[in-house]
């Protein structure tokens, strides 16, 4: 039997559009680790989960890092309206402007309130986006199966 590429998922808040700024390149990295990547703002809607294996979730850091951290409330609300998320692998990242504080903590709580399997996790500070873009998708090669 040929090989199939594991269906992936990047779902994001793009809110000041800061998640949007690595997920083309986020997209490309997982797609050379053999996964088949679709994108999807909660900005535009609902999404079906079905058909993903695993999803990397998104969400925007704001300020210092203090407060406003990730998940946004819309983020929150927008998971728990998703069926079938709990049976998912998920990886979390955040984008920064100057310190992520406890933001993947939080995050990587909202995928075990949800019930679904954490994967990964990953902070991308604006100022230098490209540090360390390996970590989700090579911690996705590994553990999404």
């Amino acid at each position: 039997m040929p090989y199939q590429p594991i269906p992936l998922l990047i779902l994001f808040d793009d809110t000041q559009g800061r998640c949007g700024k690595v997920v083309p390149r986020m997209k490309e990295l997982l797609e050379h680790r053999g996964f088949s990547v679709a994108t999807h703002r909660i900005e535009d809607g609902p999404v079906d989960v079905e058909p993903y294996r695993g999803i990397v979730l998104g969400a925007p850091t704001f300020g210092v890092g203090l407060k406003d951290l990730p998940p946004t409330d819309a983020l929150a609300e927008y998971l728990d309206e998703i069926e079938d998320i709990e049976e998912k692998q998920i990886a979390v990242f955040t984008v920064y402007p100057i310190w992520s504080g406890n933001a993947l903590e939080r995050m990587k709580g909202l995928v075990l309130r949800l019930g679904a399997t954490f994967v990964a996790w990953h902070g991308y500070p604006m100022k230098d986006l490209a540090r360390g873009e390996h970590v989700i998708p090579a911690e996705c090669m590994v553990r999404v199966r």
